[in-house]
Order: structure tokens, then sequence, then C-alpha cells
């Protein structure tokens, strides 16, 4: 009774009716979403990869707690990778080489690993792509 001694009678109503509209809007809306019919699927097949050799973690000359660069040679040379990927913590920091992939010579030469520091080096983990 104190509401409606506050407010008035008028008032109450007129929020349960503005309740009312917002809640069946509030339904229209949602049964107005519509999903699109799409495909999905999956597959296996065999994938051959690179072998990689000749590792070098290029050390800062003036701060030898940093590595400024990883060199690494590849095999086969055919094709040769377009793009490469390094990371030297076990995934946690990425690093893009693609400009360092040496077409022809089966190797990628100083792919810039700034922020990289000797301490963070736990496993190499290298991703190359044709």
């Amino acid at each position: 009774m104190f509401l409606f001694d506050l407010f008035g009678r008028s008032f109450l109503m007129s929020a349960v009716a503005g309740a009312t509209v917002m809640a069946v809007g509030g339904m229209a809306y949602t049964a107005a979403n519509t999903v699109p019919a799409t495909v999905a699927g999956s597959g296996s097949g065999a994938v051959s990869g690179y072998t990689i050799s000749s590792i070098v973690y290029n050390v800062n000359a003036s701060d030898p707690r940093n590595v400024d660069s990883i060199t690494f040679s590849y095999s086969p040379s055919s094709p040769d990778p377009t793009r490469a990927r390094v990371s030297g913590d076990n995934g946690t920091t990425w690093f893009n080489c693609d400009s360092a992939i040496v077409g022809g010579s089966d190797s990628v030469t100083a792919c810039a690993t700034s922020g990289l520091t000797v301490a963070a080096v736990s496993t190499l983990i290298i991703v190359l792509t044709t």
C-alpha cells in the first residue's frame, strides 16, 4: 500500500504496462534472429615436413643475455617456404621470419627475435609453410 500511496494508481499501471511491452518486444526481437546454413568438415592427408638443421642463436654482442636472431637451414629445398615463424619460448612469443627466407639456399638467415632473452629460451618451435 505504501507504493500505492506514494506514486498513485496510474503510475503503477503505466509501469506494469511498460514492462509488459518491453518483455513482449524483447521476445519478438529474439525470435527474429536466424542462423544461415553452413557447411563444415574435416579430413586427413599426408603432410611431408621440412627437416631443420644448423640452428644458431645469435646473441647480442653488447648484451649476451639477449638473442638478436636465430639462423637455421631446412630441407628439402623444393618447395621453398613462403612463411616462417619462430618461437624460442615454447610458443608464448612468435617472430615473423618471412623476410629472412633465402630462396634456393635452403636457409633462413637472421630471423629477428627482438625481446627474446637467453633465459627465456626453453623450446624452439619453427613453423615453415608454402
